[in-house]
């Protein structure tokens, strides 16, 4: 566990959960907390898998799509069926047979796929259905970036070059005045989002490549100004970031921030880094899955169905008090279990296969 990067995960689903009462709107910080983890996800699994995925291995490969099935999609299934009562309370906004399709990607996990509004019964399970196709890629794209991307100079020139081409598509289409196309397109798209995940695989190979070197040549002193680099970028970026276009707030403007802060606090060598270590911290990163997946329940059911309360300081902090509760229940009692009942299951299956049942006499 990299415990600094395990605290960023409250703080980036923290910021979802601001944006989505208002907090701090025109940061529009529920942008950032979502690239955030998908640039995370990237670079975590990397540091994980790299030695199983050298090569293609069907066996490690069918391991890891049960091990990421088991870890993400008991909670969208459950989070998805909460979800659905809500949309009883309100009124219905597209056909009935839309529903239905909606609801068959949703429980399928690729409804970010589809280009149309209010394509999330839970909504934040749409960047769900985008990590699904990230997990589904990503044993051929360690595998294709370990042979193809070469030293650290030809990594970080490689990843450059794609954001720039990247960042240019994106001011092309700002032009096109269609704004649920550009979100889609652009903030939606599982294959436009896989570069963030794409970043935070490279980085992990480049941390994976350099760490040694750099652990031994810099001292606790210079790790901590780092960190405090990286952290006072991020803010800058932000503090900027409304005089941008959309297109590139979805995420592209933030990629090189969020990199730097992610490869600069995985060393866990700044005195920051052993603030962030902090066993509460730790443990609110824990459940911040679920916290993720369970705030705008929260907040749909609290503000606009069932109480019908204005946002105030006071709803905001009992709504959030009451997600952490309940995403520390859910982790508990649903979300670990599961994944390792599930993972306990794919060993027993394994162990027997491999039994090899002798002939009599």
């Amino acid at each position: 566990m990299i415990k600094p990067l395990t605290s960023f995960r409250f703080i980036a689903a923290l910021m979802v959960f601001f944006y989505h009462v208002g907090i701090w709107k025109a940061y529009q910080t529920g942008y950032i907390g979502v690239s955030f983890f998908f640039i995370l996800s990237g670079f975590i699994l990397c540091i994980n898998y790299r030695d199983k995925f050298e090569k293609i291995d069907v066996h490690e490969i069918k391991k890891f799509y049960l091990a990421r099935f088991a870890k993400i999609y008991p909670t969208h299934l459950l989070t998805f069926l909460l979800a659905i009562p809500y949309y009883f309370l309100i009124p219905l906004k597209h056909s009935f047979i839309l529903y239905l399709l909606q609801a068959f990607t949703n429980v399928l996990l690729v409804h970010s796929f589809l280009p149309v509004g209010n394509f999330s019964f839970n909504g934040p399970s749409w960047s769900i259905s985008d990590e699904f196709f990230f997990y589904a890629i990503f044993p051929f794209m360690i595998v294709l970036s370990i042979k193809k991307l070469g030293s650290g100079r030809k990594k970080i020139s490689t990843i450059s070059i794609l954001w720039l081409i990247l960042l240019m598509v994106s001011f092309l289409f700002s032009y096109y005045k269609n704004d649920a196309i550009n979100n889609w397109l652009f903030f939606v798209f599982p294959i436009t989002r896989a570069f963030d995940f794409l970043v935070g695989v490279t980085l992990g190979l480049l941390f994976i490549e350099i760490k040694d070197i750099i652990i031994l040549k810099l001292t606790k002193m210079t790790f901590t100004i780092f960190e405090i680099l990286a952290i006072v970028l991020l803010f800058v970026s932000i503090y900027f970031s409304p005089n941008m276009i959309q297109n590139i707030r979805y995420d592209l403007f933030f990629t090189p921030f969020l990199s730097l802060l992610i490869f600069t606090f995985a060393f866990q060598k700044g005195y920051i880094s052993n603030f962030l270590s902090n066993k509460i911290f730790i443990y609110l990163g824990e459940i911040s899955f679920s916290f993720y997946m369970i705030h705008n329940l929260v907040l749909s059911y609290t503000f606009w169905s069932l109480l019908k309360l204005s946002i105030t300081p006071l709803t905001i902090t009992g709504s959030l008090l009451a997600t952490i509760l309940l995403s520390s229940i859910l982790y508990r009692f649903y979300e670990e279990p599961l994944r390792k009942k599930i993972r306990y299951m794919q060993k027993k299956s394994n162990t027997k296969t491999s039994t090899v049942v002798l002939p009599r006499g």
